[in-house]
């Protein structure tokens, strides 16, 4: 009965001239032409997987769709394409959550599947950093919705609401700080997760002194376990990691010789930098101040601003 009406919906894409690119599963031109999120980038978005598919799709004909996005992205870097690459990524991103959840101290395939998952959340990431901050707010349910539309294309698991909760929730944190900064005359860097960047997640600099800062984002949970760490590695003492914890931020060493970069653990505690709604801090003063203090205090001048691999192009250096 399933594949019935699978195979009725899929009837009026099948190929009917050979010299049409949609036919070969192919994206075309007229397919990297941006809609406006009023016309409903989304469903677009949605529409450009379906059609690059063959008429009985398996998930692994998504990989060769996902080169072309990605490559697309790289060129364009708008929003459609960035939604376009998300949708694509998303069964096998789910399969690979699957796997963690139920086998958390390891798998076959972990490595394989844990980048599946960074890549994704890199794509989710960039996504967001795309739109403007008026359509941020329709981001959780409607990527959600597309995420689920691919899914079922190719009868692959959804994100459970639980796991698609608990990735936008882990990456707002990073989103937030990064709006909070460009919005504050800032210039701002977001790093990839996939590049080896030393615990950076994003670098914020200072365009009137020059000066500029690593941060490594952290959940107070994550922030209290790091200096833990730090403590049993003697990197740092217990008088330290009491100063840490009253101020909310560390400074950490990481890498060697000339990769050795300073990178500053910041804690993002809803009583100091208050809520957190739609990847936005309801108010941007508290961080605003906070990135002010630290390059003011910590600030670098060493020229290696922006030399990690940028998760969306764009950004002023």
């Amino acid at each position: 009965m399933m594949l019935g009406r699978f195979r009725q919906r899929w009837r009026h894409f099948s190929p009917r001239r050979r010299s049409s690119p949609h036919s070969r599963g192919e994206f075309c031109v007229n397919d990297c032409v941006t809609p406006s999120l009023e016309g409903d980038v989304y469903e677009a978005a949605m529409q450009r997987v379906k059609r690059a598919l063959q008429r009985r799709p398996e998930m692994q004909d998504l990989e060769k769709d996902i080169s072309k996005l990605k490559a697309q992205v790289a060129r364009t870097n708008v929003v459609s394409d960035w939604l376009a690459l998300l949708f694509a990524q998303a069964p096998r991103s789910a399969v690979a959550q699957i796997e963690m959840d139920k086998h958390p101290h390891g798998y076959r395939n972990k490595h394989e599947r844990l980048f599946e998952l960074i890549d994704f959340n890199d794509t989710l990431v960039s996504a967001i950093l795309t739109m403007d901050d008026d359509d941020i707010s329709l981001f959780q349910a409607r990527a959600k919705q597309g995420c689920d539309f691919v899914c079922g294309l190719v009868n692959a698991p959804r994100f459970t609401a639980e796991q698609w909760e608990a990735i936008t929730r882990g990456l707002s944190r990073e989103v937030a700080v990064y709006l909070a900064a460009k919005r504050s005359g800032f210039y701002a860097y977001m790093t990839s997760r996939q590049q080896d960047a030393m615990g950076i997640d994003m670098q914020v600099k200072d365009p009137e002194s020059g000066a500029y800062i690593n941060i490594d984002v952290k959940t107070p949970s994550a922030f209290r376990h790091r200096l833990e760490d730090l403590v049993d590695e003697e990197r740092l003492n217990e008088h330290e990691l009491v100063k840490a914890d009253e101020r909310s931020y560390a400074i950490e060493e990481n890498g060697h010789g000339d990769q050795r970069a300073e990178v500053i653990l910041l804690c993002i505690l809803p009583d100091v930098f208050g809520e957190i709604e739609n990847f936005r801090f309801t108010d941007d003063a508290p961080m605003r101040d906070m990135l002010s203090l630290l390059i003011n205090r910590h600030g670098l001048r060493d020229n290696r601003y922006g030399r990690f691999g940028s998760l969306a192009q764009g950004d002023r250096l």
